[in-house]
């Protein structure tokens, strides 16, 4: 049970101001908005937008869907949709449901988009 007796609410905002810095591991239930400073990991349940004065330096950045205009160096992990806009700067691999990159983002790193299990499996050709 949450602090005063409430249930967490999946919809909450939160939210790290500019000039803000976290260290260490920020989970949270709902959407997430960063335009501070972050080392460490950046784990939500909802939706992500890094603003493009945000930091973001560690092992995992992870939403449903994440928008990035801020500089990122970490893996992302979007279960739906990682947009890069002009002003982000992401350095390491991202793994989504589907990767917009528009024109003036810098990106460098792997990226894979789509179910992977939708990927065809080998076959095997019978010899006769």
């Amino acid at each position: 049970m949450a602090l005063g007796g409430r249930k967490p609410n999946p919809t909450a905002l939160t939210y790290i101001s500019e000039g803000s810095e976290l260290e260490g591991t920020l989970k949270t239930s709902g959407s997430a908005r960063i335009d501070g400073t972050i080392k460490g990991s950046l784990i939500v349940a909802g939706d992500l937008e890094i603003g493009s004065n945000a930091h973001i330096e560690g092992e995992q950045v992870k939403g449903h869907s994440v928008i990035v205009h801020g500089q990122v160096n970490a893996q992302i992990i979007a279960q739906g949709k990682l947009h890069l806009t002009k002003s982000a700067r992401v350095e390491g691999d991202v793994r989504a449901m589907s990767l917009d990159v528009e024109a003036g983002a810098v990106f460098v790193g792997r990226s894979q988009t789509g179910e992977p299990k939708a990927l065809p499996q080998a076959t095997k050709t019978s010899q006769t």
